[in-house]
């Protein structure tokens, strides 16, 4: 997404930053996981949606993943926000990618709970899945497949990021088709992967 390592650190840095600051703050409290996710993702599109940074046109679009109901789409695919950030540079080029996170407080944390849920999300996109884990100190952050290959080497809020924004992490093919941002469109794409994620594992477990 781009090229510069002094942009792509100095843009990382500035989310990260910001989302470790919550963290912290909310880790102090009485909130669970999913209030401080759903904060999350509201801070992303409150601070760094059309934001400029570094010389790039920084977009960002967020959904928190629906927990209960029959129409639950955490269940069939592992996930608790879904994330999709939009790079353009000064000469109009966009590049987007698509990405989506479980995420947990680490006093809280279940690892056998944790590999099935990373198993749903890699069966979505092994590229584009996360863990995020909050402590009183932020977010640390671990790839779903070295999870699931019990090799979890945990790397910071910015450093996640940074991989992002060098398209080391994140599924250019899980981003909602026509104009960044059509919420409609989002959900439409979110629900067609939870369904198809369904049948999926219906098909593995038999």
């Amino acid at each position: 997404m781009i090229n510069s390592i002094e942009a792509r650190r100095a843009i990382a840095q500035t989310i990260g930053k910001s989302l470790d600051e919550l963290v912290r703050d909310r880790m102090t409290g009485l909130v669970e996981e999913p209030d401080i996710t759903s904060r999350i993702g509201q801070r992303l599109e409150d601070r760094f949606d059309g934001a400029f940074l570094a010389g790039y046109k920084v977009s960002v679009i967020s959904e928190t993943i629906t927990s209960h109901g029959a129409k639950s789409l955490e269940r069939p695919m592992g996930t608790d926000l879904y994330i999709a950030m939009s790079v353009e540079d000064k000469i109009g080029h966009q590049t987007s990618k698509g990405i989506l996170i479980q995420a947990k407080r680490r006093d809280k944390l279940s690892l056998r709970d944790l590999g099935e849920q990373c198993r749903r999300m890699n069966m979505v996109t092994k590229k584009g899945s996360v863990v995020w884990i909050y402590d009183v100190s932020g977010i640390d952050v671990i790839r779903s497949e070295d999870v699931l290959k019990a090799a979890s080497p945990a790397f910071s809020s910015s450093e996640f990021f940074e991989r992002v924004l060098e398209c080391n992490i994140g599924d250019k093919r899980k981003v909602p088709t026509g104009p960044f941002g059509d919420r409609p469109k989002l959900k439409s794409m979110l629900e067609t992967l939870g369904a198809r994620n369904a049948v999926w594992l219906e098909f593995d477990k038999s």
